[in-house]
């Protein structure tokens, strides 16, 4: 088993040793070194204003019933779609969690292969929660404590319990490894005082076998800025959020602090191996939207108490930078600005497989993003009336 690796933990000063110097001249990206740690620093975006990658605005193929409903296979009704997912050979997969079916269509949007339902047969989803692949274009129906594994073609392979092989206690699963075999686990005291004048609590992030007996920790990061009240539940502090990590090739993790223009790409030992770090200009926060959230608070079912923005000992100055994280099959980064205001297009920045910044991709209206590969984007749409569709537009990079 490792030990946790100090320079993994995610949550730093801006400046470290080396990496403080100044960027020579005007020079827009810069890479440094600290303790043999790569920091590359984008101090603007590659991309001029109204240049770079666009998202066309009409999908290349759109797989659902729409508001009518429809007995056509092709377009089934979607109820509650999760895990848009793309196989190697450009088949879309996708979850409903209404039903706990999944299906793959092909490139076309043909129904090649419908499993699952609900039940508690081999094959069947109990309790079905989303849908992912691993090695092989393994598809995993996941269940809130269970894997079950099949083939691209749909036919079940087997069933995993994600159970504490120590305690028995069901595990919170996060990540699965390249080769389906080892997966992302958290630990976290529920019960501890939030720690600090900011309220941070945090999680330790560890590699855990079938097993879930042992853990390989790789990294500790902060959970969330939270406040306890009476002794009896925690609050949100306002204007911040928690990002999960994301696997990228191989079994590196990308973790991030949503209130700093900052990455951090964490090797499966725990070694910290880069620093992603872009100069972006934070989103204050204004004072209406501090009224606003005032006279929206009512905290405690019990007592229905109000609290206000007065009652927090800490609040962050400006808004989060991102609050999602995805990797295209080429290498790219995109953090998700949070929608200001809500209901908006998605807007993802990028950064290059190099680590540069190179700008802002808007989804179209409606669209959230779950994917990116093969020169495409991938993700779930919903009108006016909330109804989903799973839909695929072309990412056009220029040039």
């Amino acid at each position: 088993m490792t030990r946790l690796n100090p320079a993994a933990t995610v949550l730093l000063p801006a400046c470290l040793s080396a990496a403080c110097e100044s960027h020579a001249g005007d020079a827009d990206f810069v890479e440094t070194d600290s303790a043999g740690v790569t920091i590359l620093e984008s101090f603007h975006a590659a991309w001029e204003a109204e240049a770079g990658w666009t998202v066309a605005v009409e999908p290349e193929l759109a797989i659902g019933a729409g508001p009518t409903g429809s007995d056509d296979p092709n377009h089934p009704p979607w109820g509650r779609v999760r895990g848009v997912n793309v196989l190697s050979n450009g088949s879309l997969v996708a979850g409903d969690a209404s039903t706990s079916e999944v299906m793959v269509f092909d490139s076309t949007g043909h129904l090649m292969h419908l499993f699952g339902g609900q039940g508690e047969g081999p094959g069947e989803l109990d309790d079905f929660a989303t849908v992912s692949t691993c090695e092989g274009d393994t598809i995993v129906a996941e269940e809130f404590h269970a894997y079950n594994y099949f083939d691209s073609e749909g036919r079940f392979i087997r069933r995993l319990a994600t159970v504490d092989g120590r305690t028995q206690v069901p595990l919170g699963v996060f990540l699965t490894s390249g080769d389906c075999r080892r997966f992302l686990v958290a630990d976290r005291d529920r019960t501890a005082e939030p720690e600090g004048p900011q309220g941070l609590t945090y999680w330790d992030f560890a590699w855990t076998d079938e097993s879930f007996a042992g853990r390989d920790t790789v990294a500790r990061v902060i959970e969330g800025h939270e406040m306890r009240y009476e002794e009896v539940f925690t609050r949100a502090v306002p204007w911040t959020t928690r990002v999960l990590p994301i696997r990228l090739t191989g079994d590196d993790l990308l973790f991030g602090y949503s209130q700093r223009a900052e990455l951090r790409v964490v090797a499966s030992d725990g070694a910290l191996k880069r620093i992603l770090r872009w100069h972006a200009t934070p989103d204050p926060i204004t004072a209406e939207e501090k009224r606003e959230w005032n006279n929206q608070q009512v905290v405690g079912r019990e007592s229905g108490r109000r609290i206000q923005l007065g009652d927090f000992p800490w609040l962050p100055d400006h808004k989060p930078f991102f609050d999602r994280l995805l990797a295209d099959d080429e290498g790219n980064i995109w953090v998700r600005t949070p929608p200001q205001p809500d209901p908006a297009p998605e807007r993802w920045t990028v950064l290059g497989s190099g680590g540069r910044w190179l700008g802002v991709v808007r989804m179209p209206d409606g669209f959230g993003l779950s994917q990116i590969a093969r020169g495409r984007v991938y993700g779930i749409h919903r009108d006016e009336l909330g109804v989903p569709t799973v839909r695929v537009h072309h990412l056009d990079k220029g040039g």
